[in-house]
């Protein structure tokens, strides 16, 4: 009885952190490509997901603070996906929460760098082989 209540739990432990992947649009190694909105295509890439967390909730003081710990890729910058945290970050001007995906950019002026940028932030780049895997 004991060894079965202990696979349980360990299935459980197991099972929660693929159930919380299950929920995002990308996933580890997904190539993506970084673009902002029309008006501003920029992206930031934060160097903490917490922190963004609290540029995105926070007032202007707050931001303004924050800043520093962000860079700022261009439209059109490569990466690869590291981790996604499903509905991580609540917008300010909106009530649906976004993604954090956690990233290490492979083109461009910040090649090498790993960061977090925002769900919205990324398109995906999908490659024949890729479209395959998913059905």
């Amino acid at each position: 009885m004991r060894r079965l209540i202990a696979h349980a739990l360990l299935l459980a432990f197991v099972g929660f952190p693929l159930q919380a992947l299950a929920d995002c649009s990308v996933h580890g190694g997904d190539r993506i490509v970084l673009y902002g909105t029309l008006d501003d295509p920029d992206v930031f890439v934060w160097d903490s997901r917490f922190r963004m967390r609290s540029y995105q909730a926070g007032s202007f003081d707050q931001a303004q603070a924050l800043l520093p710990h962000a860079m700022l890729a261009p439209p059109g910058t490569r990466a690869v996906v590291s981790s996604c945290l499903h509905s991580f970050v609540q917008l300010k001007y909106t009530t649906a929460p976004d993604d954090a995906i956690g990233i290490m950019i492979v083109s461009g002026p910040l090649r090498g760098h790993r960061g977090w940028v925002l769900g919205s932030d990324i398109r995906g780049m999908y490659h024949k082989a890729a479209e395959r895997r998913r059905r």
